[in-house]
């Protein structure tokens, strides 16, 4: 009996104990506050949900653990949950600035930026007196002004952040990129600057800025002081392929096409899982190839970049362009006509290739539809001088009709504005305005800096001569185009030097040199 009763007060003992351990709540808050602290967010977001569930009597704690849920669902890149969270506390509580903030920033990385900046103004007035918290606010807001292209004000609301906090580095660096967005590249150069002070110790954020205004200077035209900037960020950060490819960028610019193409390949090293960019990148390679008369390496490349990223059109314009400059005429036009579907809501560019294909077809001598295309491009843009030029001459020289040829001609003419175009200059020429014709050209080779452009004003002006019947001029100057890189197979085409084909001069210029 004693040890039945044993057992009985034992079991008793047992209840009793539980008793009290079910009286004592585990203070889950606490739990999630050291988990967040040590970063580990998924653990403490559990903690959270767990402390709202026990469904706290006091208003003003839901509201908190609301807020801090929702902190911890924006590290998770949970957005859409964090601002459900946010608009709970809201509606529990309209005064409890956080919420505005941590909402604003699920609203910004969700792309809601307009409901992003309405509600870092709402945070505003809640942090009054903390000139810290106010400058983080105003830099917020400018960065979402940024992103719907809201430059001034976004520079407004940096110099504003910068001016309760001098010592916001990343500010400096919000209002330099919004500088250089609104096309104050100088400023954006100052900004990036005073930002690199903020980032020593940082070596990979130092080489960004270094890339960032490199940029800057570029567009400034300062080509070898952002090649240096370039040089320092890659120094600093060699797996910053960004740098490398704006780098190549600024090569190509400055004629510096075999560095520019060196630094198009090393950034392909860091793309190889982006498709489209790694085609934007072989594009950019094959533009250098091209400057560097190395035709065939630069179809390989483009036609690379379409098996990449077959929806970009302007790769076949651009591969269209490559073929007629090698004089692979069928071969551009298959491009072109299949770059007429990627611009069918742009009747200019549509225009600009429909002449395109009309200038292939001239030199396959396919007249009729060479006047066909000339016609669709001139009802597309009837300002594009170029298409009346180029019927014209059809007209003129294959189709013998002087009055629609002289017609042409004359609204060439008078749509150039710019009275540089070859359009303009070669319809002058054929009005007979010869010596006008002839010392256009002549200017543009001396205003001309880029030597690419120079080496076709003197095939034109090799053109001209031709026609005109003086070889010895003639052969002068295609000597100096092909010397310089012009493609021979083009001018092989070309029915302009039908006078001088027979010229010893013209033939030695068109061998094949070994």
């Amino acid at each position: 009996m004693k040890k039945y009763l044993f057992v009985l007060s034992l079991l008793a003992l047992t209840f009793a104990t539980g008793d009290v351990f079910a009286q004592k709540t585990t203070d889950y808050q606490a739990i999630a506050d050291s988990l967040y602290d040590s970063k580990d967010y998924r653990k403490a977001l559990e903690n959270y949900t767990r402390a709202i569930n026990m469904n706290p009597k006091s208003k003003q704690k839901l509201v908190a653990l609301l807020d801090k849920k929702a902190q911890a669902e924006n590290d998770l890149k949970l957005y859409a949950e964090a601002i459900k969270d946010e608009t709970a506390a809201i509606l529990a509580d309209p005064n409890f600035g956080d919420a505005y903030w941590n909402r604003a920033i699920a609203y910004g990385s969700t792309g809601e930026y307009q409901k992003a900046i309405a509600d870092y103004n709402k945070a505003v007035p809640f942090n009054a007196g903390n000139n810290e918290n106010l400058s983080t606010l105003y830099d917020n807001i400018a960065l979402n002004e940024r992103k719907i292209k809201q430059y001034k004000q976004a520079i407004e609301h940096g110099t504003k952040a910068i001016s309760l906090n001098s010592q916001n580095g990343d500010a400096y660096w919000n209002r330099a990129a919004a500088h250089g967005q609104n096309g104050d590249y100088q400023q954006a150069v100052d900004d990036y600057t005073t930002a690199m002070y903020f980032n020593q110790e940082d070596l990979k954020e130092l080489s960004n800025l270094y890339q960032f205004r490199g940029r800057n200077k570029r567009n400034l035209k300062q080509y070898k002081d952002a090649i240096n900037d370039y040089n320092t960020s890659v120094k600093l950060n060699p797996d910053n392929g960004d740098a490398y490819w704006d780098r190549g960028l600024v090569y190509q610019r400055n004629g510096d096409y075999l560095l520019s193409a060196n630094d198009f390949t090393k950034a392909m090293e860091f793309y190889q899982e982006d498709k489209q960019n790694l085609a934007i990148l072989y594009d950019n390679r094959a533009g250098d190839e091209i400057a560097l008369r190395l035709p065939e390496k630069a179809i390989a490349d483009i036609t690379r970049a379409i098996s990449l990223d077959p929806e970009r059109g302007h790769l076949y314009w651009s591969r269209a362009n490559f073929y007629t400059q090698n004089g692979e005429c069928k071969q551009a036009i298959a491009d072109y006509t299949k770059t007429i579907d990627y611009y069918k809501d742009d009747n200019k560019a549509q225009a600009i290739l429909h002449y395109d294909i009309a200038t292939n077809l001239y030199i396959l001598k396919d007249d009729p539809k060479v006047i066909d295309e000339c016609a669709k491009a001139i009802s597309l843009d009837p300002n594009f001088g170029e298409s009346y030029f180029l019927r014209g001459k059809v007209y003129l020289k294959r189709l013998v009709n002087k009055d629609l040829a002289m017609k042409d001609f004359n609204r060439a003419i008078a749509l150039d504005t710019t009275k540089a175009s070859v359009g303009y200059i070669f319809s002058q020429f054929y009005i007979g305005q010869t010596d006008l014709a002839l010392s256009l050209l002549q200017q543009l080779v001396l205003q001309t800096p880029n030597p690419d452009d120079v080496l076709t004003h003197y095939y034109n002006i090799a053109c001209m001569f031709s026609i005109m019947n003086k070889p010895d001029e003639a052969n002068i100057y295609l000597k100096k185009a092909i010397d310089s890189g012009y493609p021979k197979k083009f001018a092989a085409n070309d029915e302009d030097f039908d006078n001088i084909r027979k010229t010893a001069d013209y033939l030695a210029i068109m061998a094949d040199t070994k």
